[in-house]
């Protein structure tokens, strides 16, 4: 007993130790304007350790408590490895096991509804920090958020499972766990926290040939395969360890395996299939101009910025390019000045020389109006310069066509990142916004466009995509009904340093290309750029932090999958079925209390 308890404090220390001495190197390499890499990894996954040896039951002392320690661990890596840039999808299907087995009533490995949400929260957080550690690389505090506010996120989900499950019988425990975590995804895609990254369907974006049928479900129905696997798996080996051999036999080679094949099987003839014809094609460079977002895009003279870009999209049309992409945020344009701003001006000379070409540009806008009233209050940022002398203004995340008769249509991104682009709950948290003003950021946040556009809808029509809008599925069906026929994702990896970010990111997007079959070309500021195909094959990709010009012809097509007709059906329907088990839950009680009496 003793030793058990000395071990659990030389690890604890240990642990402890580790982190801390991680950090203090962060904070080292900050000061010297190098980045942090994979040490906010040790740093995140040493501390959350140390206090769970500390928090949970010893796990040196008996099995019990070493199975209330380890499991979530082996859950919760299985669960990241099965994102980028692994590769290995198939691990997902296990993830959620251990923590099925701890929390089912009929093996009493965990006795209280405290301890069995415990092991799921621990799950959550080794499974979050093994996979977004790298969003601390943006800013610190951002990947602390990120990683706690998400894994307490997954818990209710998890705990809603809990408290209905046993109501309604364990017959119907499956359909339940499915339905509430398909409505968690769906909720978490469309609110101002939103942050969808770990969607379970995503896990499947390493390898897009099992994904194929994502043209008929979208990641929901990859949520679905992986919970399902993880159902019968745990099914399966619960009754291996009540001693049903036969049973547990029979669930893995009847209920298991068929899960795990049957969409397999699919998704190979799916890729096995020629995808939808080309209507034309069109001859696209993506530029990767690689400027280092932390200590070269915005120390760096944009004079000095300008010069590259200008250079690489004059090299880009001399090999004869129709479409030029440039990345998110790559030139600075203040709109109201027209073809004043010195960009504009020097892009719109370029394009003179090749009347034909468009230049599809992410900006980093502003707009300056006259008067307040002229403004949307929505958007609206005040600048106080003197007594009596306001500016009123609007910033914008967007990007633009620019040809030979200078800007020509413009699009603002919609999908904007929280706390970054978007103060989320503005109207519940007013009373922060002194402080958020004091700190150089915005209540307002960007402007904003209510409907999804295309750009050169009569000749190629292009769906404008800028960085963070590329997770989201069904949120691309509108460029599509604006008779998109391509992806342009316009982003700026460069944030989370030549980590897994850029790789996931990469991938999750690639993901569109499949559901709605449809080919993307990819200009990213550093991280990774180059085309996707229409079964999510990535071609001529560049090296991080690489400057690059990548020219391919980009197939244009009309072709509407059944998910871009139909979006998130899956997901809506496992809304409906969990508001019908809540439902459900009085008429159990009553039917249960009317046997016993």
């Amino acid at each position: 007993m003793k030793g058990a308890a000395t071990m659990r404090w030389i690890v604890f220390a240990a642990l402890l130790v580790t982190g801390l001495a991680a950090a203090w190197s962060m904070e080292l390499r900050y000061s010297k304007d190098l980045l942090w890499g994979y040490r906010p990894l040790l740093c995140f996954m040493s501390i959350w350790l140390a206090i769970a040896v500390v928090l949970f039951p010893n796990p040196f002392k008996n099995q019990a408590g070493a199975r209330y320690f380890w499991w979530p661990i082996f859950g919760g890596l299985l669960l990241a490895f099965s994102f980028p840039p692994t590769f290995l999808p198939v691990l997902a299907m296990a993830g959620f096991v251990p923590i099925l087995l701890l929390s089912d009533p009929d093996l009493k490995l965990t006795n209280r509804f405290g301890q069995r949400t415990a092991v799921a929260f621990h799950t959550f957080m080794i499974w979050n920090i093994a996979a977004t550690f790298w969003v601390a690389n943006t800013a610190l505090i951002a990947g602390v958020f990120a990683i706690v506010v998400n894994s307490l996120l997954m818990l209710v989900p998890w705990v809603l499972f809990l408290l209905v499950r046993n109501r309604v019988g364990l017959f119907k425990a499956g359909i339940i766990l499915l339905a509430f975590w398909l409505s968690f995804e769906f909720l978490h895609h469309r609110w101002e926290l939103t942050w969808p990254w770990l969607t379970l369907g995503n896990a499947l974006s390493g390898l897009p040939i099992l994904a194929q049928w994502y043209e008929y479900t979208g990641t929901a129905g990859g949520s679905i395969w992986i919970l399902g696997a993880n159902w019968w798996l745990y099914k399966a080996i619960k009754r291996g360890m009540q001693g049903y051999h036969d049973s547990y036999r029979n669930l893995l080679m009847f209920r298991f395996l068929p899960w795990l094949l049957i969409p397999a099987v699919f998704s190979l003839y799916l890729y096995a299939q020629p995808g939808p014809e080309a209507e034309d094609t069109v001859k696209t460079a993506v530029i990767q101009p690689n400027f280092e977002p932390h200590y070269e895009k915005f120390d760096i003279p944009y004079s000095q910025q300008l010069d590259r870009i200008l250079g690489l999209v004059r090299q880009s049309l001399e090999d004869g390019a129709e479409i030029v992409v440039l990345p998110e945020t790559s030139v600075r344009v203040r709109l109201h000045e027209g073809l004043s701003d010195q960009s504009l001006a020097a892009l719109t000379t370029i394009m003179s020389d090749w009347p034909d070409a468009y230049l599809i540009a992410g900006l980093s806008s502003n707009y300056i109006f006259p008067s307040a009233e002229e403004a949307d209050p929505a958007f609206l940022r005040e600048h106080i310069r003197a007594p009596g002398d306001t500016i009123f203004w609007e910033s914008h995340n967007s990007a633009a066509v620019i040809n030979k008769d200078g800007l020509v249509d413009i699009y603002y991104k919609s999908k904007l990142v929280p706390g970054a682009e978007i103060f989320p709950f503005r109207r519940l948290l007013f009373f922060l916004e002194p402080i958020v003003n004091m700190l150089g950021g915005s209540t307002s946040g960007l402007r904003t466009q209510a409907e999804r556009s295309a750009f050169l809808t009569e000749k190629y029509g292009l769906a404008p995509v800028i960085c963070y809008e590329s997770v989201f599925g069904e949120f691309h069906q509108g460029y599509f009904d604006a008779r998109a026929r391509a992806i342009l994702i316009k982003t700026n990896d460069g944030w989370w340093d030549n980590t897994p970010g850029h790789i996931q990111h990469l991938y999750i997007g690639a993901l569109r290309a499949i559901e709605f079959r449809k080919e993307i070309a990819r200009s990213a500021n550093t991280g990774i750029s180059g085309f996707i195909d229409t079964k999510g094959r990535i071609r001529k990709p560049t090296a991080y932090e690489e400057t690059a010009v990548v020219i391919d012809y980009l197939e244009l097509n009309s072709h509407r999958t059944f998910y871009s007709r139909t979006g998130d059906y899956l997901s809506r329907i496992a809304l409906l079925l969990s508001i019908g088990f809540f439902l459900l839950i009085p008429v159990e009680t009553v039917r249960r209390k009317t046997k016993t009496r």
